[in-house]
């Protein structure tokens, strides 16, 4: 069975929050020679599993719905696939969603959130491995994904981690911004 960590924060601040940002907060990782194709607010879990032998919890995967930045209307899920070319995070459309389309990506580079707060998991640069659908689906075309404006997600203590294969989902949110190639204009 797993377990529920608590995280309250109503959509349209993290909205606001995630799509603004914070002034002082920097712009990090930010791919070359690409245009932002789209954003969204991420709303879900990190699910984290106990090895207790490694006194450790895993991350095993993200459970998310994803939000479109401007509409808030839901636009897709996020979790991990194996893509057999190094890639595990993946972003899709709505099961069912016409045209079908996703984007399967390795991270590139990551730096810890800013603000201090070590309950927020790290912002990330990643590389697409892989894609379906064409460039004028929502996730055909995209080159890379840029995970920022985190809240939460960060697994337990490890002193926490004493059943082995417990898993715990930890309320995560985070701005996903997807990028293409300049010449998809």
């Amino acid at each position: 069975m797993a377990r529920l960590l608590s995280l309250r924060l109503s959509l349209p601040l993290v909205l606001s929050l995630t799509v603004h940002g914070s002034p002082s907060a920097p712009i990090p990782l930010e791919p070359a020679s690409v245009k932002t194709k789209f954003v969204t607010l991420a709303v879900g879990t990190q699910n984290y599993r106990c090895d207790v032998k490694a006194g450790a919890w895993v991350l095993v995967e993200p459970e998310a719905d994803l939000f479109d930045s401007k509409t808030g209307s839901k636009c897709g899920v996020h979790f991990f696939r194996d893509d057999g070319q190094g890639g595990r995070a993946t972003w899709a459309s709505l099961p069912g969603a016409e045209p079908a389309s996703s984007v399967t990506v390795k991270v590139d580079r990551s730096q810890p959130s800013p603000g201090g707060s070590d309950r927020n998991i790290d912002w990330l640069l990643t590389n697409t491995t892989s894609n379906v659908g064409g460039p004028w689906t929502l996730f055909g075309g995209v080159s890379n994904v840029v995970r920022r404006n985190t809240v939460s997600g960060v697994a337990p203590p490890a002193g926490e981690c004493q059943h082995d294969a417990e898993i715990v989902k930890v309320p995560y949110k985070a701005l996903y911004r997807f990028y293409e190639p300049l010449q998809h204009q």
